[in-house]
């Protein structure tokens, strides 16, 4: 299930639903609850006939009987409600009597053992039906009796919910059971690249990764127990193993066996499961800091599991923590009508950046130019460069809005994984604003585990390029990946070389000239050389230049603007509540330009829109301004120009499948022709809109949010609904996945 997806609200709905009915007891919240799991069911499964239980099998024909017509009940119909009410039945007494016991370290420990001997038997069953051949009819046979399973589960959570002691275990299996069929959604409808579907074994992704979670959980308890640090080490080294052994299996078989041991074995050419790189960063994370002594290991299994599967962002992210997410659900947070308000503000923005912005980027100009770079002019690979770097970061950035809103939703506070990355003076600030949560755990669990800065100056450049290249190989398995994670890695480097330079100016003045040299050089005696060669020599005579530019002009001496200090109450200062007022009719007269005035006006009526925001922050702020803030702006301004096409450098060989790809784009750039018919009216705006939206004034951002939880609730609906009628016009016949999905 994509979260662009049209059943991702009707999903989110009945979740946000079924955890709000959990907490108070009542058996009659219990059947709503029941209702609402069997309508997550028959959005994965497509068919009524999946359902177990008498409530939703009997009340969801109703709402398919538009479209399908009835749906007859047979005797097997009948039998099947029968065994399925008595399952939950059953399931719901021993959440209510048992759920004390259920809750207890020892009957943690005992659910333990069932995940394990589960998941031990339907691996045996896996390898058997699949030696004989069987494998399809097993897996049709098991998929029809995935309800009953739900409802065992779901029964148990929802009997544990009627006791207050007990009321946070019910709470937790709930969402245990939303989070692995948010999953298994992804699984159960997956086919490959040629539309097909693939081999029955990826229907078992979620048992694959349940066991990767039982695994690590054990681990953890040993650790913990283990006092010699030589077993607390091998069991920590188990950890890796496993967990970055499935990584590699799926993510870089085929790599590691053709592109780099040329061995002589057939392409695996295996599907690699949604976000296996970030669930098993996060669990990861979670027996390191064990090993480290950091955290205490989780005694429940239920609430480990539920912290691994945690569905708002299980597939690409925010990675995050144990110690950030495990306390939370020791004490589930409260309901929070007015967090949940800007939730809604935030997942609409995240819809908005997918749909109408990073979509059409990627099938108006992206796609294509990185298709065949060949057929485009070199403006037009200038636009489909610039359009991939905007895409990416408006594609991920609109995952992480979405997942943090779905959890703030529930209660549930994730970190912050985007920061407006473009507005970067210098590389290590991108990094400090790009997907952080994995920049963050590449800094912690990798650069200092290889010593960090900690062993000298020199080892220090060393563990910084090491950390960016082994980033980029987990990005993809492909060299093209690993000259990404390069470029990033001694860019880093010489960016913190000049940082600590006793003379910025002077060091400046040396590598403008040693710039100029390198260039001279490079038109005498490498003209005819291999492209390649040119390449890098160019490299490593220009980086230094701009490593110094960036890191003298983007310096931070002057004046700091502190959002925090902008008022973004209802009215604050009169000017600025007077140029905020105008920004937002100049941005509604910009959307009624886009469909009836000319081209030159609605850019007009944006570029204004833009401004009055920014002014409107500055009068919010002004006392906190130097004379000199226009130096200031105009020197970070240059350096984020620089940092930015140096990251869309690095831009072309993430995007591009191969080198010769990179290098077709690269020779287009380098060509004069000026021919922009591709570079039309849509791809001009979006680009536009996109980068506006990216530098936008902060706290003129905040106040529309505020003003927006300010509404009655009747009029948010209105205005919501409003919007998703426009995302609908917006949207295009062919879902986009989300790009972080292939990591």
């Amino acid at each position: 299930m994509l979260f662009s997806s049209p059943d991702y609200p009707i999903f989110l709905i009945a979740v946000f639903f079924l955890y709000a009915l959990s907490r108070r007891a009542g058996w009659a919240r219990a059947a709503v609850m029941v209702l609402l799991i069997d309508v997550v069911v028959t959005l994965i499964a497509k068919n009524v006939d999946a359902l177990w239980d008498p409530l939703g099998g009997l009340l969801l024909r109703f709402v398919v009987a538009d479209d399908a017509g009835w749906i007859p009940i047979t005797a097997a119909t009948l039998l099947r409600w029968l065994v399925g009410s008595a399952v939950l039945a059953g399931a719901c007494v021993v959440g209510r009597d048992r759920a004390p016991w259920i809750a207890s370290d020892r009957g943690q420990a005992w659910i333990a053992r069932g995940f394990v001997t589960t998941l031990a038997a339907v691996g045996a069953l896996v390898a058997v039906q699949t030696l004989r051949g069987d494998m399809a009819a097993t897996t049709s046979l098991l998929a029809g009796s995935g309800h009953v399973v739900v409802l065992a589960v779901l029964g148990v959570g929802l009997g544990a919910a009627q006791r207050d002691a007990t009321r946070v275990l019910g709470r937790v299996v709930v969402l245990f059971v939303v989070s692995a069929l948010f999953y298994h959604a992804w699984a159960a409808t997956l086919t490959t690249p040629d539309g097909d579907a693939p081999a029955p074994q990826y229907r078992y992704l979620l048992a694959l990764l349940l066991g990767t979670i039982v695994l690590d959980y054990y681990l953890a308890l040993w650790i913990e127990r283990a006092e010699s640090p030589w077993a607390r080490r091998a069991l920590v080294v188990v950890s890796l193993c496993s967990n970055l052994g499935i990584l590699v299996f799926f993510k870089y078989a085929d790599f590691f066996t053709q592109d780099v041991l040329h061995l002589p074995v057939a392409r695996l050419r295996l599907i690699l499961p949604a976000g296996i790189s970030f669930h098993t960063f996060q669990s990861l994370s979670y027996t390191i800091d064990v090993y480290r002594k950091e955290l205490p290991a989780t005694k429940s299994v239920a609430k480990f599991a539920t912290f691994v599967l945690f569905f708002p962002q299980l597939v690409a992210g925010p990675i995050v923590r144990a110690q950030d997410l495990l306390p939370q659900l020791d004490a589930p947070p409260a309901l929070d009508l007015e967090a949940s308000t800007r939730a809604l503000f935030r997942i609409v923005i995240g819809l908005f950046k997918k749909i109408a912005l990073a979509d059409t980027l990627a099938m108006s100009i992206v796609d294509r130019v990185f298709e065949s770079p060949g057929h485009f002019s070199a403006i037009e690979v200038l636009a489909g460069v610039y359009g991939y770097a905007l895409q990416i970061y408006l594609d991920f950035s609109a995952y992480s809005d979405i997942a943090i809103g779905s959890a703030t939703i529930l209660g549930f506070d994730l970190p912050e994984n985007f920061r407006t990355p473009y507005r970067s003076a210098n590389l290590q600030e991108f990094w400090r604003r790009w997907h952080i949560s994995l920049s963050t755990w590449l800094r912690d669990y990798l650069y200092k585990t290889l010593g960090g800065n900690r062993k000298g100056e020199v080892r220090t450049y060393v563990n910084l390029t090491l950390t960016m290249l082994l980033g980029g190989l987990w990005h993809g398995a492909s060299w093209t990946f690993v000259v990404w994670g390069a470029l990033h890695g001694f860019g880093l480097a010489i960016t913190r070389a000049f940082q600590r330079a006793a003379d910025p100016e002077r060091l400046a003045m040396w590598a403008a000239l040693a710039a100029a040299v390198g260039g001279v050089a490079h038109w005498m005696f490498l003209r005819d050389a291999g492209v390649w060669l040119q390449l890098v020599v160019a490299w490593l005579y220009l980086t230094p230049l701009w490593a110094v530019l960036t890191a003298w002009l983007g310096r931070d001496d002057g004046p700091r603007r502190e959002v925090a200090k902008v008022r973004i109450a209802a009215y604050g200062d009169p000017t600025a509540y007077g140029l905020r007022v105008a920004m937002c009719v100049a941005g509604a007269t910009t959307f009624w330009a886009l469909q009836y005035g000319e081209a030159w006006t609605w850019l007009a009526l944006a570029l204004v829109t833009w401004l009055l925001g920014h002014a409107a922050d500055l009068a919010d702020t002004r006392d906190d301004l130097s004379v000199d803030w226009l130096g200031v702006l105009a020197r970070r301004t240059v350096a984020m120009v620089l940092v930015f096409h140096y990251v869309c450098l690095a831009w072309i060989f993430f995007r591009a499948p191969d080198f010769s790809t990179a290098l077709a784009v690269l020779s287009q750039l380098a060509g004069r022709a000026t021919d922009h018919a591709n570079v039309g009216p849509i791809v001009q705006i979006v680009l536009v809109v996109g980068f506006l939206a990216h530098l936008y004034a902060d706290g003129s951002f905040a106040w529309l949010r505020e003003r927006f939880a300010g509404l009655p609730l009747v009029v948010q609906g209105l205005v919501l609904a409003g919007v998703m009628l426009i995302l609908r016009e917006l949207g295009h016949a062919k879902i986009v996945p989300f790009i972080y999905f292939q990591f």
